[in-house]
């Protein structure tokens, strides 16, 4: 039953857990549950009554009501939860590995770089005006093109669209970089509204020439992990 359990199914063994229910039986009223919960007396006594049928619970009659204490069962499905919850929150804060191999680009990051619209906003933003170009990596590897479907929930500085009278520009999402463990160089990933680069070809940007700095060329594998802002 453990993955179709209810969250208000765990919220009240939680809050059992909390009084003491795991080490014995306790008293609480239906009425006192329903205001902690926020749910009425007649709904947390429902609650209380499937927790039970899932021997979850374990109710013990006494004269104004019942006392309650939770299973091994019960607390093992709370425990179960906690560590799903534990290892989402330790992933969105752990940094992203990343591994890519240098490539040719096709001059649409210098291109990019060069726009005004775009440079106000790269030196208001990320504190710097990038170099024009953008150092060109692909990845292949499986921690890295999971991790590339990972960056999308994280935090970055946000670069807005904008339009001239000739087009309109897409937004460019910034992530900071650490490249090859090297944290005196700064650095920042793009992620671009609209690209003719497919999700396993990555651009950086600095304000040096990354190439000429960190002695890399074309075929060349740079490691690089992206920061939590």
């Amino acid at each position: 039953m453990g993955r179709s359990t209810k969250l208000e199914y765990i919220v009240v063994l939680s809050k059992l857990l909390t009084k003491g229910a795991r080490y014995g039986f306790i008293d609480i009223t239906t009425s006192t549950l329903g205001n902690e919960i926020m749910k009425s007396q007649q709904a947390s006594s429902n609650i209380l009554l499937e927790l039970e049928r899932m021997r979850f619970i374990e109710r013990s009659r006494v004269a104004h009501g019942y006392k309650i204490r939770v299973t091994k069962e019960g607390f093992s499905e709370v425990k179960r939860l906690s560590l799903v919850l534990n290892s989402a929150v330790n992933l969105f804060n752990q940094e992203l590995c990343f591994e890519g191999r240098v490539v040719s680009g096709v001059g649409e990051g210098a291109y990019y770089m060069s726009l005004e619209g775009y440079r106000k906003q790269f030196e208001k933003k990320i504190g710097y005006i990038p170099f024009l170009g953008t150092l060109n990596l692909e990845i292949s590897d499986d921690l890295s093109i999971e991790n590339r479907e990972n960056l999308e929930s994280r935090n970055c500085y946000f670069i807005n669209g904008f339009s001239d009278p000739n087009r309109s520009y897409g937004w460019v999402k910034c992530y900071p970089a650490i490249i090859n463990n090297n944290k005196k160089i700064k650095s920042h990933l793009l992620i671009l509204e609209r690209t003719h680069h497919a999700k396993n070809m990555l651009e950086l940007i600095s304000p040096i020439n990354l190439k000429r700095v960190l002695s890399i060329r074309n075929g060349d594998y740079v490691d690089f992990k992206i920061k939590n802002i």
